[in-house]
């Protein structure tokens, strides 16, 4: 098989050298289809005509009204509206408009309409057969079709809203503009007006259950405030007092304490001295009493006394005796102090004890009185929170209440005349707008059917196809030729075009594919070539024609072999008698000499195929069948049979086993891809030399078609091959 040609000798897509955009290829498609884009087109306008002259005229009147943010602030900004019309902010008066706009083109305002003007007696409106209807039916259908023609539009940057009715008549197109116009204005100055009335009432009834709120959150304070006994004082200075008192005897509590220790360390030192002299007793010391020092002092005189007369008198000397009486008087008066101090001291440890214990039980009582004094301090200060609330309350529902009545008497709203709506003018149907859309539509829908078609297209129509669904190399291409059938449906003129117009176009293309087989088999020489196709119809009995007349018009003897023996057409095409043939040849009832044909092409001979056997593939498969291919090979330098499709009978396999090389002809924008890739597999499986293929019945007016021509037929140097290759001759 011959490899197929490197990308660097293929012929270059001129699409794919311009980009992926190729114009040149989108306007062949619309040539192609122009009819279904002209008739799409065609059909589109006339509809478009046809369905705007059945549409009802419609008429428009339209007037306007000015929608301030906020309305009028009689009272100044202190004043808070119950009901506010318009907006608080800048930043949401967008949102307020559109607001506006949705209320404008509802039912319910509609419906406000007709039921505020009676519209449901309107005979514009209510037509003749809803007349006799219920006056709630003649209300809805009024509001339906008023609502269904309304349309309100806001300008950005602007207050001025604009009120579009459309309807059939004129006058009552203008006539419920205004009607619509007014009921805003009226019923946005009624939203507030009731608004406010009901808020009125329900202040008023608040304002009385506030005031008994108030009474008894009042009362409940002052029953707690008595019941504490904080009418005269407040709980807080009440703490603070019992705080103070309670630091006073605290510290008084820590100094009791401390004179009690100390008194009760000095009773416990004069304690565990009494069984000491008395002269030595630090009682006295204790107790600081100048009494004791003036006994001591007397004793010790007296004693003095008694040691100086104990010198000079016997213990029996009355002045002896009564010394020693002082003396003793005098140490029992000591002994009789210490007792009495010791009983000093007792008292004062007592007292200090009573006096630690009153410190305390005050510093107790005051610390229960400040606990007793924590719950009250709670529940006085919900009672106060409640207070205050009922308060705030009932200042807000008063302050409210005043403010509600004042703005009951505002009659001043946020919403303005601007524009009434004059005579309403005709706005459907358009003509002119409805056939520049349908032209534009349609046309869009001609050329997607166009592209659609191309796309779904599946035949084959490139160089680039045929070679990646093949894998062998485009030899050429063959134009379209203009040649009609005759009246009995013989296509001589086409067969014979190339040999009756040597230098037309066709023939341009048939030498440049001549060309390439002929090199292409160089290595190889194709002396015997099979010319088939994957279905029939595709022109390859045409194909196989032009091919034998362009080689035998280069001075090589070529014999052309019908063996499609089941449809034969070259003995039609050629002018000769079909009666003895290959098959004649076959069965043994002829000779070469009888059946071999000449025809009026020189150097071009045909062998017809006979009578028609019943067996052509079992003719084909014979040793009798390959002993005649042997034999023409002597007799000719070229031979090229016309095989059946490769897809409808097994012929085509059988003959590309026995021939040098396979040649698949393709009708161009009719054979699919699927079928070319087919046929391509079949003669892979049987180890076919397929030389190329070439693609049938081409236009190549068209941009890309005579692009690959121009490579293909004036790209080579097409001079008699027995000149450059005489080794093929």
């Amino acid at each position: 098989m011959i490899e197929p040609q490197p990308a660097a000798d293929r012929p270059a897509d001129p699409a794919a050298e311009g980009g992926d955009f190729d114009i040149g290829r989108y306007l062949g498609i619309i040539r192609k289809h122009k009819w279904v884009i002209l008739a799409t087109f065609a059909v589109g306008i006339t509809a478009a005509v046809l369905w705007t002259l059945r549409q009802p005229v419609i008429y428009e009147a339209s007037g306007s009204v000015i929608i301030n943010p906020r309305a009028p602030q009689v009272y100044g900004n202190k004043l808070q509206e119950v009901v506010q019309l318009g907006t608080g902010s800048y930043w949401s008066n967008q949102e307020y408009y559109n607001t506006q706009l949705d209320i404008i083109e509802s039912y319910d305002f509609a419906k406000e309409a007709v039921l505020r003007y009676k519209l449901y007696d309107n005979p514009a409106l209510v037509g003749v057969a809803d007349r006799d209807r219920s006056e709630k039916e003649r209300i809805a259908i009024a509001s339906r079709k008023v609502s269904s023609g309304v349309n309100a539009s806001h300008k950005e940057d602007s207050r001025v809203v604009t009120i579009k009715v459309r309807n059939r008549d004129a006058k009552l197109a203008t006539l419920l503009a205004n009607d619509l116009i007014e009921t805003y204005i009226e019923s946005n100055l009624e939203v507030r007006s009731r608004g406010t009335g009901e808020a009125t009432k329900i202040l008023s009834s608040e304002r009385s259950s506030a005031e008994t709120e108030l009474r008894e959150a009042e009362n409940e304070l002052y029953q707690f405030k008595k019941d504490a006994g904080l009418l005269s004082v407040s709980l807080d200075a009440k703490l603070s007092l019992i705080a103070g008192k309670l630091e006073h005897y605290s510290t008084a509590l820590s100094d009791a304490r401390i004179k009690r220790i100390e008194v009760g360390a000095v009773r416990a030192q004069a304690k565990s001295s009494m069984g000491t002299d008395v002269l030595e007793s630090p009682v006295f010391a204790l107790t600081e009493d100048t009494t004791a020092e003036t006994l001591k002092s007397q004793y010790f005189d007296e004693r003095q006394k008694f040691l100086e007369l104990s010198e000079t008198l016997g213990p029996k000397h009355p002045a002896y005796q009564a010394q020693k009486k002082k003396v003793d008087d005098a140490y029992a008066a000591l002994q009789r102090e210490a007792k009495l101090a010791m009983h000093e001291l007792d008292d004062r440890y007592a007292a200090a004890q009573a006096q630690e214990q009153q410190f305390r039980a005050e510093v107790d009582r005051l610390k229960q009185e400040a606990l007793e004094l924590g719950p009250k301090r709670i529940a006085f200060a919900r009672l106060l929170r409640l207070k205050k609330g009922a308060e705030d309350r009932y200042d807000l529902v008063v302050g409210r209440l005043r403010d509600s009545k004042l703005a009951g008497r505002n009659k001043l709203g946020n919403i303005h005349h601007h524009q009434d709506a004059l005579a309403g003018h005709q706005v459907a149907p358009r003509m002119k707008v409805n056939i520049a859309v349908a032209a534009m539509l349609s046309l869009c829908l001609g050329l997607a059917l166009a592209f659609g078609l191309e796309y779904l297209d599946r035949t084959v129509k490139s160089a680039e196809e045929v070679e990646g669904i093949t894998g062998a190399p485009l030899l050429g291409m063959i134009p379209a030729v203009a040649t009609g059938e005759d009246p009995a449906g013989n296509v001589k003129d086409r067969d014979l075009y190339i040999f009756q117009h040597p230098t037309s176009q066709a023939a341009e293309c048939c030498r440049s594919i001549r060309t390439n087989i002929l090199f292409s088999g160089v290595a190889n020489k194709l002396r015997a070539l099979t010319v088939t196709s994957p279905s029939p119809r595709e022109g390859k009995t045409t194909s196989a024609i032009y091919l034998g007349t362009t080689m035998a018009q280069s001075g090589q003897r070529v014999l052309l072999v019908d063996t499609d023996m089941r449809r034969p057409r070259l003995h039609k095409a050629l002018g000769v008698p079909r009666g003895h043939g290959l098959s004649s040849l076959l069965i043994g009832e002829s000779s070469f000499e009888d059946a071999i044909k000449t025809t009026d092409i020189p150097n071009l001979f045909l062998l017809p195929c006979g009578p028609m056997p019943p067996n052509p593939a079992e003719l084909l498969l014979t040793d009798t069948f390959s002993n005649i291919i042997g034999e023409l090979r002597e007799r000719f330098d070229r031979i090229l049979f016309d095989s059946p499709p490769v897809q409808a009978v097994s012929d085509a396999a059988v003959l590309a086993r026995l021939s040098d090389g396979v040649v698949l002809v393709a009708h161009g924008g009719k054979t699919s891809r699927d079928e070319l890739a087919r046929a391509a597999h079949r003669l892979a499986e049987v180890n076919a030399n397929t030389v190329g293929v070439i693609l049938n019945n081409l236009d190549i007016t068209n941009r890309k078609y005579g692009y690959y021509y121009y490579q293909y037929a004036y790209g080579q140097n097409d001079t008699n091959p027995t000149e450059t290759a005489s080794g093929l001759t």
